[in-house]
């Protein structure tokens, strides 16, 4: 089967979300499968770090339209320019999972912790307001004295 037949065979759902230049990863599970409810918490943690960098779907079969390339759950599948780059049936450990994603996103910088500012700009910025310069404080002297 050709890539534009077997894009054709997928539902509208999954075409349209296939249209963008960021890798998709859909992770295809079941309510009733005990090997999902194992994997489904594997899978969330280690495609929370990849968020930003990819769109992630976790779905469930038995709400979504059918999908040809999935005959069980669970599945995962990773596309890059609306291609199926790999195919896991199952998700492996979690290392696996974890390699997989670095493969077909790339690398991720760890999070940042926030620094504490090393000034403390409220006391800065008041005593910037209060400063005046020679003739700014001189007419406003004047203005007291004079009124």
């Amino acid at each position: 089967m050709s890539s534009t037949n077997a894009r054709k065979a997928l539902a509208p759902v999954y075409r349209k979300a296939l249209k963008t230049w960021r890798p998709v990863i859909l992770y295809f599970g079941s309510q009733h499968c005990p090997a999902c409810e194992t994997a489904g918490p594997i899978f969330r943690q280690i495609g929370e770090r990849y968020r930003h960098h990819a769109n992630i779907y976790m779905l469930n079969t038995s709400e979504s339209p059918r999908h040809p390339d999935v005959t069980g759950t669970p599945t995962v599948l990773f596309y890059k320019n609306g291609k199926l780059l790999k195919k896991l049936k199952g998700i492996g450990t979690e290392q696996t999972l974890q390699e997989d994603f670095a493969r077909h996103i790339g690398k991720v910088k760890p999070t940042t912790t926030k620094r504490k500012p090393a000034h403390d700009l409220a006391w800065l910025r008041q005593t910037l307001r209060m400063l005046r310069t020679v003739p700014r404080a001189t007419r406003q002297l004047n203005r007291r004295v004079c009124c």
